[in-house]
């Protein structure tokens, strides 16, 4: 298993092993019971043996309390088998928030089972068929338009988007915010610019989809000198992004850009 560790003080990425610190699958390690963990459990690469990658995102954040599944993959066998192999339990979680309504964010579901009670967060312009399945987990749907609290420090952010609706998971950490994102179809940058200035915080850093696969070298290397402007210390473009952009910017931060995979594990926070 792959693990991105990076401090409060500063913008600086270790890479540490399997069993860093003592720690094994859901343990934050000794000293870091503030820190917020995020595991990777569904994304188109391993980072870890034993686990099957496929086209889709999803990844446990826990801390602050809590165990929030942000997006959940495109298959739910897959989903649960991952969450197995990392020594995970699914059965444990306080809150789902799903970026957006594509299948391969939130077909996933049904590895949950039955979930009466469970706070599923949705951005609000989700299509009416889909959130009719989300129905069928039973769990308390929640649409959002504005950012809304998941967990103490945890938040959704404010809806973006017209033709796709889309929501970013947002964790403060004293550097600022960490930024998790689905498939970013608003676009990665003004959805940037919009957290930033509605939340009057720092982006300390973002992983997840940027949706690059087709942009052009040139498109996609002004957007990293937006992240730059915008003051992104730390990046872990993964997913959709796809492999030129993902190269450009793991080119542009060296060894502040967090490798994606299922598997990985990235902890923020002190």
């Amino acid at each position: 298993m792959r693990h991105a560790c990076f401090t409060i003080a500063g913008f600086f990425l270790v890479a540490l092993g399997l069993h860093a610190a003592g720690t094994g699958p859901g343990q934050l390690a000794p000293g870091h019971e503030n820190a917020v963990r995020i595991t990777y459990l569904y994304d188109n690469t391993a980072a870890a043996p034993g686990v099957t990658p496929d086209w889709g995102f999803a990844c446990l954040v826990e801390g602050r309390g809590a165990r929030v599944l942000f997006d959940t993959g495109t298959k739910p066998d897959v989903l649960a088998h991952n969450a197995q192999a990392l020594g995970i339990d699914l059965g444990r979680l306080d809150a789902v928030v799903l970026s957006h309504d594509h299948a391969d964010h939130a077909a996933g579901l049904p590895a949950l089972g039955p979930r009466p009670g469970l706070r599923l967060f949705h951005a609000r312009g989700f299509s009416p068929e889909v959130v009719a399945r989300l129905g069928t987990s039973r769990a308390t749907l929640v649409p959002v338009l504005k950012s809304t609290e998941v967990a103490p420090g945890i938040r959704t952010s404010d809806e973006f988007g017209t033709t796709t609706r889309e929501e970013a998971l947002l964790i403060e950490t004293p550097d600022g915010l960490v930024v998790v994102v689905g498939c970013s179809h608003p676009g990665i940058v003004p959805m940037l610019q919009q957290i930033k200035a509605s939340s009057g915080r720092p982006v300390h850093a973002v992983v997840g989809g940027f949706h690059l696969l087709q942009t052009p070298a040139a498109e996609v290397n002004s957007m990293v000198a937006a992240f730059k402007e915008l003051g992104v210390g730390l990046v872990g473009p993964t997913h959709c992004t796809g492999p030129d952009a993902i190269s450009r910017f793991r080119d542009a931060y060296g060894d502040r850009f967090i490798p994606g995979g299922v598997g990985t594990v990235v902890t923020a926070g002190q």
